[in-house]
């Protein structure tokens, strides 16, 4: 016989002493011995896997990039000097190579007089 199987059935056996015990003495809370049940010292306690998509772990990104103060007055400057080439705010985020929301945000922290398309 398997060796796993015949621990099982000691197991099996001593848990079915203590229920026995916990009945005849009326259903009173008694001690039970060391080695009985899941919380002893030597069963190993196995996760479940979880169920479905979120066994699946997917890549944690940032949404967006992190750009400092140094860098926002380098794209403020770079900003401004395509208005003085003529371009419109649309024109020169594409040509700076920001998103417009960005845009719109350096416009408006650093004050700048930058129209909008006419």
């Amino acid at each position: 016989m398997d060796p796993a199987i015949e621990e099982a059935a000691k197991r099996q056996s001593g848990l079915e002493a203590a229920k026995a015990a916990f009945f005849a003495s009326g259903g009173q809370a008694q001690l039970i011995p060391t080695g009985i049940g899941k919380d002893s010292p030597g069963v190993e306690q196995v996760p479940k896997p979880a169920y479905g998509y979120r066994t699946i772990e997917t890549a944690k990104s940032k949404r967006g990039r992190v750009i400092g103060d140094e860098e926002r007055r380098e794209l403020a400057g770079r900003l401004m000097e395509c208005k003085a080439a003529g371009m419109t705010r649309y024109k020169a985020s594409k040509h700076i190579g920001i998103s417009e929301t960005l845009c719109r945000k350096l416009i408006a922290e650093h004050s700048l007089d930058f129209p909008t398309s006419q």
